[in-house]
């Protein structure tokens, strides 16, 4: 059902990557502001990847298993774009405010797969009173 916590959290985890893509440096000098959208094509493709599997995994509600495998995806994708940015394309930038945004869509994750698991402990539960 789509209704549920857990999509809400997919679809909040999917609208704020999107944002950061297209509206916050990620990187900046004193001169001038590095967006994704213009630079690092690969951390714009891990966080596009990010948005696509947390809005694919809001479909999968009859599955939960699958939901917190692609929830985890999900969060290595937003992990491989953080390390890309600090490790590969920074050089004398220092980080802007979109690299700190990217704690809100991971723990946002975090928190989808928390309520995943206790849907799924529910569902148990009423399964072994039968």
């Amino acid at each position: 059902m789509l209704q549920r916590v857990q999509s809400l959290f997919f679809f909040f985890a999917a609208i704020s990557l999107i944002a950061i893509v297209y509206t916050f440096p990620v990187l900046q000098t004193t001169k001038e502001a590095f967006l994704l959208t213009e630079h690092f094509p690969f951390v714009r493709l891990a966080l596009f990847l990010s948005a696509v599997i947390s809005v694919f995994a809001i479909f999968q509600f009859k599955k939960r298993k699958r939901q917190m495998l692609l929830a985890a995806i999900s969060r290595f994708m937003i992990t491989i774009a953080f390390f890309l940015l600090v490790f590969i394309y920074r050089r004398e930038e220092s980080f802007g405010l979109g690299v700190i945004l990217l704690i809100i869509p991971f723990i946002s994750l975090f928190a989808a797969n928390y309520f995943i698991k206790k849907d799924e402990k529910l569902v148990k539960s009423v399964d072994r009173i039968r």
